[in-house]
Formats: C-alpha cells, structure tokens, sequence
C-alpha cells in the first residue's frame, strides 16, 4: 500500500502485539523490512500448545507468534540457527485456548 493503513481495533489473541503502528515505526518499516511473515489465530494457539505439551512451558500467546511463524514456514527457516525469546507472564491459566 506504501501507507499505513490503521486497524484500530484489532481482534486477537496476541493482545501484547495490538499497538498502532506509528510515522516513527512505518519509516523504519517501510525501508529495511523485506517481507512480513503471519500467523493465523489457530497457528498461535497450535504453538502455545506445543510448548505446552513438548516443554511443559506456558508461554503466551504474543510470545507464540514467533513460533507460530516459524512453524508455518519451515522451508523458509530450514538449516538456518534460530532462537524464540519465552515469557509467559501474561497469561490467565484458568483460560488457556485450547482448553475451551
């Protein structure tokens, strides 16, 4: 689009990475971001859970999205050294996704 084009209420559940992208933010952006990788809502929940399962870690749904990513795009991050930064504490254990 070459512009910023505003959500101003986004829905997700990766609510630490639900801030307005600014001037300040979109020209760094706009000059040294080559692509930008997503992940569904389903694929953040998927990765929180395989920490879950796999490490016994709970990690939050921000912090998944990294990992979600990575997960999606395996062919992309093939061979390559790669390292996921873990929080967790901003997750309510009574309502974890995927124990709807």
């Amino acid at each position: 689009a070459g512009h910023i084009i505003a959500d101003d209420a986004p829905v997700t559940i990766a609510d630490g990475l639900k801030v307005p992208l600014k001037d300040n933010t979109w020209h760094f952006v706009s000059h040294y971001v080559a692509d930008v990788l997503t992940a569904s809502e389903e694929e953040i929940i998927d990765a929180m859970k395989l920490t879950w399962q796999r490490l016994k870690i709970v990690m939050e749904p921000s912090c998944a999205v990294p990992l979600a990513v990575i997960l999606k795009n395996q062919d992309v991050f093939r061979g390559r050294r790669i390292g996921v930064i873990v929080t967790g504490g901003n997750v309510d254990l009574d309502r974890l996704p995927w124990m709807k």
